[in-house]
Order: C-alpha cells, then sequence, then structure tokens
C-alpha cells in the first residue's frame, strides 16, 4: 500500500516550525539537463583565451569598396600567379588570367587545394587599388610573351615551366607599381605569408609598410583584415629565437658580442678521398 503523507513525513526530518506546509510531501526537484557546448565553441573559446585577436577591423563593404585589397595567389608546383579583389578565387574570373602555354597547362576548372595565398597589397586609396590590379595583369602578360630570345632554344616543355614561374616577377611588379602609380600622400601595407619574399624586388618606395600575416589570420583565412589605416599599424612580429652570443655593450655605446663566451669548434679535418681506378669498356671481361 502506498504511504500516507503523514506517515512519509514522520521519517523526515521536522522543522523547528511545524506548520501545514511542512506536513505536505512533495516530489524531489527535477535535476536541470545541461546541453553541452559544441565543439565550435570550445574551439573559440580556446583560441580566444590563448591567442591574441586579430585587429581586422570593419570588415563591411562600405568600408572596404571594390580596390582596397589585392590577394596574391600562386600555384603549389608551377609557382603560376592569379591576382584577385576578392578573399576567394572565384573559378570564371580566375580562369581568364591562365595563359595557355602548351599541352596540359590550362586546367578544366580551378583546385582551391592547388592555390595558397601569399601576399595581400591593402590600398588607402580604392582607385589606385584598381589600377595597379590593372597594370598587374598586364605585366604579368609582358612577361609570358616578350621574353628572351634563348628560351627558344629550350625545349617547349622547359620553357613553358619557366614561363609558368611568375612569382618572382609578381613580386617585382608590385614594387614597380607601388613606386610609379602611387602617389606620395598615399600608403600601401604589403601582408606576406613569408616576409622574405620581398626580396625579389630591388627596391621599395618609403609609402610601402611590410607587415607579416598574423597567426589568427593563418588559422582563419576568411576573416580579412578591415579598412587600411596608415595612423594604427599593427605591431611587427616578435622574433622566436634568442640570439646564441651573448652581447656586451662597450663604453662608447657599440652593441659587440663577447668572444670570450663563444666556443670556437675547429674545421672538422676529413681524409682525402681515395681515387678510383679508371675502367675501361672491357673490364667485365
Amino acid at each position: 500500500m502506498r504511504p500516507s503523507a503523514a506517515l512519509a513525513a514522520k521519517f523526515a526530518p521536522l522543522p523547528k516550525r511545524i506548520t501545514a506546509a511542512s506536513l505536505i510531501r512533495r516530489l524531489p526537484e527535477k535535476k536541470v539537463y545541461q546541453k553541452p557546448k559544441p565543439i565550435w565553441e570550445k574551439r573559440a573559446e580556446y583560441l580566444a583565451a590563448h591567442y591574441p585577436k586579430d585587429p581586422v577591423g570593419d570588415v563591411s563593404r562600405e568600408a572596404n569598396p571594390l580596390g582596397s585589397h589585392i590577394y596574391f595567389y600562386t600555384h603549389i608546383s608551377t609557382k603560376r600567379v592569379i591576382y584577385s579583389l576578392y578573399r576567394n578565387l572565384y573559378n570564371t574570373k580566375a580562369m581568364k588570367q591562365v595563359t595557355f602555354m602548351g599541352k596540359k597547362t590550362v586546367p578544366a576548372h580551378l583546385r582551391k587545394d592547388h592555390w595558397k595565398p601569399f601576399l595581400t597589397a591593402s590600398f588607402t586609396n580604392p582607385a589606385t587599388g584598381l589600377k595597379a590590379f590593372q597594370h598587374l595583369r598586364e605585366l604579368r602578360r609582358l612577361h609570358e610573351t616578350q621574353y628572351e630570345i634563348d628560351l627558344l632554344k629550350k625545349p617547349k616543355r622547359e620553357r613553358s615551366k619557366i614561363l609558368q614561374d611568375q612569382h618572382a616577377n609578381s613580386i617585382a611588379d608590385i614594387a614597380a607599381i607601388c613606386k610609379l602609380d602611387v602617389k606620395p600622400e598615399e600608403k600601401v601595407r604589403l601582408r606576406w605569408m613569408n616576409i622574405y619574399d620581398n626580396e625579389y624586388a630591388a627596391e621599395w618606395p618609403e609609402n610601402v609598410t611590410h607587415d607579416l600575416e598574423t597567426q589568427q589570420y593563418i588559422r582563419y583565412q576568411a576573416r580579412r583584415m578591415g579598412k587600411f589605416d596608415p595612423d594604427k599599424q599593427p605591431e611587427q612580429a616578435e622574433a622566436g629565437a634568442k640570439e646564441a652570443a651573448v652581447k656586451v655593450e662597450e663604453a662608447d655605446g657599440v652593441k659587440a658580442i663577447d668572444k670570450s663566451k663563444v666556443e670556437v669548434l675547429p674545421p672538422p679535418s676529413t681524409p682525402p678521398a681515395a681515387e678510383e681506378t679508371k675502367k675501361s669498356g672491357l673490364w667485365r671481361w
């Protein structure tokens, strides 16, 4: 038989003040089920706690009109270069920049896993960015069609590989365009995936700022930079490795390396290799 409420209350601890409400049997409170967080929310919280936020700024189209940014993409094997005014590569627009240079040099469609970004150029004046985009495509066509006569002596496949590699030429072209098309009062910011690529150009004008892509940008490529403000330049990336030698400040203020703390190893001595006797064509006999 089901026990009455009074019998159930008999075994319950009595309150200090017995009231009618304390003698009523109540069901235990239901435990609220907490739904676990999705994996993307946990990942976002982890990245926000361990990685600094990328100052992307305003990424709206109103703040970034067409021509504010030019994105450079290169092929992982042939080193071809495609310029884009958008963050992503669109097949219809990008295929117009792929020049025929022999058999199997123009694919049916672009594979996005074969193309990687290596440079982003930001302009304070969008009209200058559109003009630079046009000149970049014109200069690349000149590199592909007007080449040296010595290349005609090479086989077709070797000549095609040389002409497809426009990685270094594109960097030299953007340096020349920044020097000729960009006005002195305008600013240009170049964000590199590899900062040593800027050495392909002989010289850079003073109104060009070089910067590295941040770790947040590498992980989230879709979160591109916002409108470029030359007055608020991002901080430069800190050097990953420290110098092994100890630097000492001398009396005249010049920094030098303490030679007493640097261990100089003698050059390795390798025995000279024995000369092999040349064998004639009849050595088997």
